[in-house]
C-alpha cells in the first residue's frame, strides 16, 4: 500500500508531523512519499481533471487548499481527511452551524454579514444588536486563521467599531466570551471516531491558550466530562481524525471551540507518550482494506 503526503509549501508545524509518520507507516507496510503543493499538482486539461503526483492508495491532506483536495477527490483518490471535513473545520462558522440543533453546546455566535464597498455609517448599525446579545468584552474571529490568529478580545463600543473598520472585507463571526476559561482551553484528539485522549493548554499572558511561544500544556485531571463531550461530537460529525479544542465554563463543563482537522500532535505525543502517528497508520491502512 502506498499514500502520498501533501503540504503546503510552508511546513512549520506539520514537519514533526510528517516525520513521523514516515517512522510508523513503514511498520505496517505503508510506503509514503512527501510532495509540497506548489500549484502543480492537479489541472483541468480538455474538462477532466489531471494530477501530476506519484501513483497512490490515498493521501494524507495536511495542507487547507480546498480547490487541490477536491481535484484529487475528483479524480478518485481518497483523502485523509476528506475535502469537506477540511473545509468545515477551516471555516469556523461552517464548523458550528455543522454542530448546531445536536446538543452540542457552544458559545452564542453570529456571523458577519458581508461587505463588497466602503463602510458607511449604516454599515455598523448591526453592531448595536451585537453588543446588547453579547455585551462586553466579546470574542471576534477572523473565520479563516490558526494557532491564534486574527481571534480578538473587544473590551467595549469604541473597540468594536475600530477592529470591524479593519477587517470587515474578511468573513467574520462574533462570540460570547467565557471568561473563566481565559488562557485555558482542552485539547482533545480524536481518531478513527475514538477519544483516545485530551490535554490541557495555558497561557498566563494571554486570552488565547495556544498563542506565542508562552503557551504552554499539561495533563488534565478528571477528563471525564471533556472526553465525554468531544465523543458525541466525534459520533456527530462521523470524524476520523481531529483536534478538538474546547473552552470550560464556571462549572468546568465544556464549551466547543473549535475543530482541527489537521491538528499537530507533537505535544500531545510528548505530554502522554501515545503513539498518535501509529494510531493514524492503523485507522488509515483498516479503512483502505475495508473500502
Amino acid at each position: 500500500m502506498t499514500g502520498v503526503i501533501i503540504v503546503n509549501q510552508y511546513k512549520g508545524h506539520n514537519e514533526y508531523k510528517i516525520e513521523r509518520f514516515l517512522e510508523e507507516f513503514p511498520k505496517l507496510g505503508i510506503d509514503l512519499v512527501v510532495k509540497t503543493n506548489d500549484g502543480t499538482l492537479a489541472r483541468i486539461v480538455d474538462s477532466n481533471v489531471e494530477i501530476n503526483m506519484p501513483k497512490c492508495d490515498f493521501v494524507i491532506y495536511l495542507d487547507k487548499d480546498i480547490y487541490l483536495a477536491r481535484l484529487l477527490e475528483k479524480h478518485g483518490i481518497r483523502l485523509f481527511n476528506r475535502a469537506e471535513f477540511i473545509k468545515m473545520c477551516d471555516d469556523k462558522m461552517l464548523t458550528f452551524i455543522n454542530c448546531s440543533n445536536s446538543g452540542i453546546r457552544m458559545p452564542k455566535t453570529f456571523a458577519g454579514p458581508l461587505v463588497y464597498t466602503d463602510l458607511n455609517e449604516k454599515n455598523y448599525d448591526f453592531l448595536n444588536e451585537i453588543e446588547n446579545e453579547l455585551g462586553y468584552p466579546m470574542v471576534v474571529k477572523k473565520v479563516y486563521g490558526s494557532l491564534g490568529e486574527g481571534v480578538y478580545l473587544v473590551k467595549n463600543k469604541e473597540e468594536l467599531r475600530d477592529l470591524y473598520s479593519q477587517i470587515y472585507r474578511s468573513p467574520i463571526i462574533f462570540q460570547e466570551y467565557v471568561p473563566s476559561s481565559y488562557g485555558k482551553s482542552i485539547r482533545v484528539m480524536v481518531v478513527d471516531g475514538k477519544v483516545i485522549g485530551c490535554f490541557e493548554r495555558y497561557n498566563k499572558y494571554d486570552f488565547r491558550s495556544n498563542y506565542g511561544e508562552k503557551a504552554d500544556g499539561k495533563l488534565m485531571e478528571k477528563p471525564e466530562k471533556c472526553i465525554d463531550f468531544a465523543q458525541n461530537v466525534a459520533n456527530i460529525l462521523n470524524i476520523e481524525y481531529a483536534g478538538l479544542d474546547l473552552l470550560l465554563d464556571e462549572n468546568n463543563d465544556p464549551v466547543l471551540c473549535e475543530i482541527n482537522s489537521n491538528a499537530f500532535f507533537e505535544e500531545y505525543e510528548k505530554l502522554t507518550g501515545q503513539n498518535v502517528a501509529l494510531e493514524v497508520a492503523k485507522m488509515i491502512k483498516k479503512k483502505m482494506l475495508n473500502e
